[in-house]
């Protein structure tokens, strides 16, 4: 039985087929070079604060298609897993057909394009991403090339010694735009990138945390644009956090503070105040290439002012924040109670009921210098390479050279054309009420970071941070208490990876 065969087989024992429908939402739950852009076609860039230097004009608007390899694959079988379709974050990378939804058709052309230009077909395995990618790896079978699943589950597939790293394939190129090169930044480590974040699967743009905010609010109680305040460069935590104090409202006089009933400052997530680091140019946990460690910033003096400030806005002194209940914190915003609203850019397909107009910013800053700035990636789906991959076409080696020109021309042709229907049709077109907040939105694709806590499962270490922030505690104790762990299990991390290195 050939692999496609075999694949198909194990799809229909699964029951497993594509969706039809999705939308998309929130995921389940470095360095001092200056930053880097990520993939947002230069047309669609501002020019404001982080958007780096324009990239050369082409005369082509489809250069980096027209430019990409296309050798004949003979007709192979390219073949990605993924886990069963969700509906709180955007894991499907192909359709069945065509449909009239704008990105749904432009994710099939796209497809079909690729396969017509490199002569293969392109498969998705839907259910148990990544234990199929597992069992494919270890039984040698190589049934699957690719699989398409969150960075959290990345740490556990490393120490099981399955994933194979991106930058091992000759044929790529990650310096092009649609290799996201914030992920590479934050998330190599000794030398290598296992995690695929191209322009393929949409849900790394998803994932982007965000503030909404209720533009009645900001009028009714005379605050500052915060978007303008973003291009003034004046948009601060500290500022932020006197918004909040001015908009808290006791509405029915009870002498409480709900999401229920009254009129509060900011709601939603508090993705473990990551956003706010990142925007100040702060990491909790760092790699240093060259002591080959991963590093925790605790009680780095910067990391504690900047934490102080924020913990004036979570700490629980503060009523005008509410983050218990992260639905009700929605229905707060969307009935005009909440001034800002904090989750992903893929949520605001959840916010159609909202009667007021309202935007999206980026989170502030600290007041200090701005440092490595960057808008945080919120456990975002990657693609994955195995260790092992199948002989499809027969010429006596893994399929690695196949799957690097397959997802060049991927990243090529999304790059050229099915990005622009994302952010204009899916992100802008149903969502945002204003052209600013568009704009607010390709400065925040600029430059993005990833979490290596999250990627590499360092969630006690974040667990620990955030109980400091809450209870407006000091940072030494909680330190202390973190470093225990964060030691043996990031030295475990790299051993691992070493071991495997080193048989292979």
């Amino acid at each position: 039985m050939n692999r496609m065969k075999k694949t198909l087989a194990l799809t229909l024992s699964l029951l497993m087929f594509l969706p039809a429908f999705a939308s998309c939402g929130e995921s389940a739950e470095n360095s001092d070079e200056p930053a880097v852009e990520n993939a947002v076609p230069e047309a669609e860039n501002p020019s404001a604060e982080g958007s780096g230097e324009a990239e050369e004009e082409t005369e082509s608007p489809t250069a980096r298609w027209d430019a990409v390899a296309k050798p004949d694959l003979g007709g192979m079988d390219i073949i990605a897993t993924t886990n069963d379709f969700d509906s709180n974050f955007y894991n499907v990378l192909d359709w069945d057909e065509t449909s009239g939804d704008g990105l749904k058709d432009a994710m099939y052309n796209r497809n079909r394009a690729v396969e017509s230009a490199l002569d293969c077909k392109f498969t998705v395995v839907y259910g148990g991403g990544t234990s199929i990618l597992e069992q494919s790896a270890r039984s040698g079978s190589g049934d699957v090339d690719f699989a398409y699943n969150l960075v959290s589950a990345g740490g556990g597939l490393l120490q099981k010694g399955i994933l194979a790293p991106f930058n091992m394939l000759d044929n790529i190129d990650m310096t092009k735009p649609y290799w996201d090169q914030g992920a590479q930044k934050y998330l190599k480590i000794l030398g290598k990138m296992y995690f695929g974040f191209v322009d393929f699967g949409f849900d790394h743009y998803d994932s982007l945390a965000v503030l909404f905010y209720n533009g009645k609010i900001v009028t009714d109680y005379q605050l500052d644009d915060p978007q303008e305040l973003v291009l003034e460069d004046t948009w601060t935590i500290d500022r932020m956090a006197s918004m909040l104090d001015q908009v808290l409202t006791d509405v029915n006089g009870d002498g409480k503070y709900t999401l229920a009933d009254d009129v509060l400052g900011l709601t939603g997530r508090e993705y473990w105040f990551q956003p706010f680091l990142n925007r100040s140019g702060e990491y909790l946990v760092t790699w240093n290439e060259q002591d080959g460690k991963f590093i925790l910033h605790m009680m780095d003096d910067r990391f504690v002012r900047v934490s102080e400030a924020i913990s004036a806005i979570y700490g629980e002194q503060n009523k005008a924040t509410d983050f218990s209940d992260y639905d009700k914190g929605r229905i707060a915003f969307s009935d005009g109670r909440s001034l800002f609203y904090s989750r992903l850019l893929g949520d605001f397909r959840q916010l159609r009921e909202v009667e007021d107009d309202y935007g999206v910013v980026c989170f502030p800053r600290y007041s200090e210098e701005i440092g490595d700035s960057s808008y945080f990636v919120k456990n975002p789906t990657t693609l994955y390479l195995p260790t092992v991959v199948c002989d499809a076409n027969g010429d006596g080696k893994q399929d690695y050279d196949e799957i690097g020109v397959f997802l060049e021309a991927e990243g090529a042709y999304t790059y050229d054309h099915t990005l622009d229907v994302y952010l204009e049709t899916t992100v802008i077109g149903k969502g945002m009420r204003d052209e600013k907040s568009a704009d607010m939105v390709r400065l925040m694709m600029k430059n993005r970071s990833f979490d290596l806590c999250e990627a590499f499962s360092l969630h006690d270490v974040m667990d620990i941070y955030r109980g400091c922030i809450i209870k407006n505690e000091g940072l030494a104790s909680g330190e202390a208490k973190a470093k225990k762990m964060f030691d043996k299990l990031t030295d475990k991390i790299v051993k691992k990876i070493q071991e495997f290195d080193e048989g292979n």
